[in-house]
């Protein structure tokens, strides 16, 4: 399965959390005023960087479908699970406390250290799920943004 990560230095893909920058690392210069200008020159991508960019958003848009639909069967796995593990969990209650209603034992059914495992397991899928279609979406912003860029940088050439 293809993960979907921001990008291999800014988030570490086992665990999904986003890797600080170093200390000394800016990414937008405060004080461009007292910048020179190939410092700012150095600071705006080549037409090579953007189409490469373009290159590898495109790619990982054209993946985005399928891992969605992963992230999405993972989701529905985990809440299978959950009803399955909590329809067990009342039926072993229904025994200790005959006259207690179903939404009683439902309620009870959550003390249950399973019903609880199924319930991390499903809201885990579910933020991953989240995370995955935000991602998706960003991507497809990025895309709009370097078309933008490559075509004024075209014009600016022309």
């Amino acid at each position: 399965m293809t993960d979907i990560v921001v990008s291999d230095a800014d988030v570490d893909p086992v665990t999904g959390e986003v890797i600080e920058a170093p200390e000394n690392m800016e990414l937008v210069p405060l004080n461009l005023a007292a910048l020179d200008e190939d410092a700012i020159a150095h600071l705006l991508p080549t037409p090579g960087q953007i189409h490469a960019a373009l290159i590898i958003a495109r790619g990982k848009n054209a993946k985005a479908p399928s891992v969605l639909s992963k992230y999405r069967g993972k989701l529905k796995r985990a809440e299978t699970t959950l009803k399955i593990q909590l329809g067990l969990a009342v039926k072993l209650l229904r025994e200790d406390f005959p006259r207690a209603t179903l939404t009683e034992l439902r309620d009870l059914a959550y003390g249950d250290d399973r019903v609880r495992a199924a319930v991390d397991a499903r809201d885990d899928a579910w933020l991953m799920f989240e995370y995955a279609k935000d991602f998706a979406a960003m991507i497809g912003e990025d895309i709009e943004i370097l078309r933008s860029i490559n075509k004024n940088l075209r014009s600016e050439s022309a």
